[in-house]
């Protein structure tokens, strides 16, 4: 293995789910905020794709100088410039995956959440994989934080273990069920800036309300093996990219 140890590889075996701390220092962290907010601030001349979508301004609170559009997410955000794209390929998550699926590896879409205060969550617990169906279950998200989350900031919650049991019934949508949810095995993911969550596409999970005065921000970088293939007609930047293969990460970064 390139970065995990055997304890953290059977971790995220046995409950889908792993954060890796701290794999941006506070010094990347700086840099990244400041390109997050040049992100979020200047959507003009952005490719029609990049999709921005935004929040009401809540009356409480005013406007928050470094989302001040109140930008609540977008996708394809690696379409904005050299840093961003750098940022999917970053060796550090590349090696993560190939240590969790294998040698070959692929980018699979990109996007950005903002939770602004009040930021209120109306989707229950889910699994990403009715939205991206491919020909295996060989995909995980890697969710970088800019901000602590904890529970009052609306952290994943997450079902351990819960991508063991394949595709779980869904009663509303792609909503499951509160009673079939263990509240035993639910974990709340709380993280500090630099941390990245990397998340079984079959797990079981949802996001809180955000019940705070502070906004959360985070990336959103999905991947998938290579031998998944797509059944759903990916439109996104880069789908299907090769990001490893052999074990060994084959794009490079953009000086």
């Amino acid at each position: 293995m390139k970065i995990l140890t055997q304890e953290q590889k059977q971790f995220f075996d046995g409950n889908g789910f792993l954060v890796m701390p701290k794999m941006y220092s506070d010094d990347e962290m700086v840099e990244m905020r400041a390109q997050f907010h040049e992100l979020i601030t200047n959507a003009e001349g952005r490719p029609k794709v990049m999709s921005y979508s935004y929040m009401d301004q809540h009356s409480e609170y005013g406007i928050d100088p470094y989302n001040p559009k109140n930008v609540k997410g977008m996708m394809d955000h690696p379409l904005a410039n050299e840093y961003w794209f750098n940022h999917v390929t970053d060796a550090r998550i590349v090696n993560v995956l190939v240590d969790l699926f294998g040698p070959d590896i692929d980018f699979h879409n990109g996007k950005v959440r903002n939770n602004p205060p009040e930021f209120y969550n109306d989707q229950g617990w889910h699994q990403d994989w009715p939205y991206e169906k491919h020909s295996v279950p060989e995909l995980a998200a890697a969710i970088t934080y800019l901000d602590e989350t904890d529970a009052d900031q609306g952290a994943t919650s997450a079902v351990k273990g819960s991508h063991k049991k394949g595709e779980w019934e869904t009663v509303k949508g792609h909503t499951i069920a509160d009673e079939l949810v263990d509240p035993s095995l639910v974990e709340v993911v709380k993280v500090q800036p630099g941390d990245v969550l990397f998340i079984h596409v079959l797990v079981v999970h949802t996001a809180g309300h955000n019940y705070t005065k502070q906004s959360r921000h985070k990336i959103i970088n999905e991947y998938k093996t290579k031998a998944a293939v797509d059944c759903w007609g990916n439109k996104c930047a880069f789908a299907g990219m090769p990001v490893a293969r052999g074990g060994d990460v084959v794009i490079p970064q953009i000086a």
